[in-house]
């Protein structure tokens, strides 16, 4: 009983973060599998944009749609290069950031700021390494797997375990009084 009193604080983030978190990715799940065996509106969104992007630097660029089967191709005019499934939309990462901040709880103020500023950034970060992961597939074909399954996705979470790194000393300053 000992144990479990000392670690009051560490056993509710573990448990509001679990909580918080199956309870997104529930409904992420309901949300994916209700457009299967197609991609969901999100999913496509994202191909979307990293088309619309990409076409700056490649005109033949354009993305194919399986009736079939959950993924987008990203291609040009003579090879589909990546395929965007519904896990390269970069929403389970909003989850777990999410997940995270609730967790940790701090000012409401301050925690509507962090998830306005940090889902964006998460976002736009996401759409460059899918953009990369084209450039990749398109001169280093042979390195595509090590890029997208560690090296891009390595940056992404980087990246929030740095913005969860500022959340945490903004909100134990203003716990300990501190501005």
């Amino acid at each position: 009983m000992k144990l479990l009193t000392e670690n009051k604080q560490a056993l509710r983030f573990i448990g509001v973060f679990i909580a918080v978190y199956i309870l997104l990715n529930s409904v992420y799940g309901l949300f994916v599998n209700h457009y299967a065996p197609t991609s969901d509106p999100f999913t496509q969104w994202i191909a979307r944009q990293v088309v619309w992007y990409l076409g700056f630097f490649d005109p033949s660029i354009a993305q194919y749609r399986s009736d079939v089967a959950e993924y987008i191709a990203i291609a040009n005019d003579q090879q589909n290069l990546i395929y965007v499934f519904e896990g390269c939309n970069g929403l389970n990462v909003v989850i777990v950031y999410v997940s995270f901040l609730l967790a940790f709880r701090g000012p409401g103020r301050l925690l509507i700021w962090f998830v306005l500023l940090g889902i964006p950034a998460i976002h736009f970060l996401n759409l460059a390494r899918i953009g990369l992961l084209y450039g990749v597939a398109l001169h280093f074909p042979d390195q595509l797997y090590f890029f997208h399954k560690y090296l891009f996705t390595g940056f992404i979470y980087v990246f929030v375990f740095a913005i969860w790194y500022v959340w945490i000393r903004m909100v134990s300053s203003k716990r300990n009084g501190q501005v």
